[in-house]
């Protein structure tokens, strides 16, 4: 497991959205699909995610209106992983940046996601001495 690479567990069919598509349609998205974040693309290529934290955000605590472009709320400098990282590398990178959606990278295109559920999901599927043995050797334990 601590070797298995992100690639077998991410999410393949995660949402994007347009950069100069506005946050009233990204919300739209995120009612009618019940998600919680959109891949954000320009000219076809990934350019940052946007979760419903930065729409609440950007509307309750800034202002912006419904009109307001996705490209100026979402989250740019983003941080990701290659398909073939470590589920556990993953997991900490999760950990080390406090994040809970981490984009999943393939020759320069986004191909997946995977989210701080799964990961709690695919550990609580893991017997706990197995879990605690993986634990273990992440941290030299």
């Amino acid at each position: 497991m601590s070797n298995t690479p992100v690639s077998k567990f991410m999410m393949k069919n995660f949402k994007s959205i347009s950069s100069t598509s506005t946050i009233e349609d990204a919300a739209k998205i995120f009612y009618d699909e019940n998600i919680s974040s959109l891949m954000v693309l320009e000219d076809e290529s990934f350019r940052g995610i946007i979760t419903e934290k930065d729409l609440m955000a950007s509307t309750l605590v800034f202002g912006h209106k419904k009109d307001t472009q996705v490209k100026n709320i979402m989250t740019a400098s983003l941080v990701h992983v290659e398909s073939n990282v470590s589920i556990m590398d993953a997991a900490n990178i999760m950990i080390e940046k406090q994040i809970h959606k981490l984009p999943v990278m393939e020759n320069g295109k986004i191909v997946g996601l995977i989210s701080a559920i799964d990961l709690m999901i695919l550990f609580s599927m893991i017997k706990e001495e197995d879990l605690l043995k993986i634990i273990g050797a992440q941290t030299g334990i």
